[in-house]
């Protein structure tokens, strides 16, 4: 999704409002009118979902933290694995090294099939900050990816990480 060009023709981006976690020093970008959740009262789990429109998948992103022991490229050979398994029709269809708020990580274009049977395809960062394992996944329905694409680069790009306050004291 990161390399369409602009001038395509497409809607321009919506307002974006400033969503934060972990006491301010990991920020993000997303679209107004979309709904923010913090399902984790410890802030490892921030999600962005569209209005529900209708019955089609709902874009969304999410925003993830884990503590991880080994190396990032270990880390992500495991989760894609586990997604490998779990995802209907999962196939990986890119992956590149890019920086991510200032560090090293992976991104990660993929696809799959929902119950429904309506195929998303999924872009994911990752990187990792003293042992912490941060992961931004925007989820698309395939058939909207060329429109919802400059709104997903927006909010990949957006991410801010500071290192201090990343790791809880």
């Amino acid at each position: 999704m990161t390399h369409i060009h602009p001038g395509s023709g497409r809607l321009p981006l919506p307002r974006l409002t400033t969503v934060t976690t972990r006491g301010g020093s990991v920020s993000f970008d997303v679209p107004a009118d979309w709904d923010t959740i913090e399902p984790s009262p410890d802030g490892d789990v921030v999600a962005a979902v569209e209005p529900d429109e209708s019955d089609r998948f709902r874009t969304n992103v999410v925003l993830t933290f884990a503590d991880v022991g080994g190396s990032l490229a270990e880390w992500q050979r495991t989760t894609q694995r586990r997604e490998a398994e779990e995802l209907d029709g999962y196939v990986l269809l890119d992956h590149d090294e890019v920086t991510i708020g200032g560090h090293l990580g992976l991104r990660r274009l993929s696809t799959h099939s929902t119950p429904a049977h309506e195929s998303v395809t999924t872009e994911t960062w990752t990187t990792l900050v003293d042992g912490v394992g941060v992961t931004l996944t925007a989820r698309v329905g395939t058939l909207r990816l060329a429109q919802l694409a400059p709104v997903i680069d927006a909010v990949a790009a957006s991410l801010v990480m500071r290192a201090d306050g990343l790791v809880p004291a």
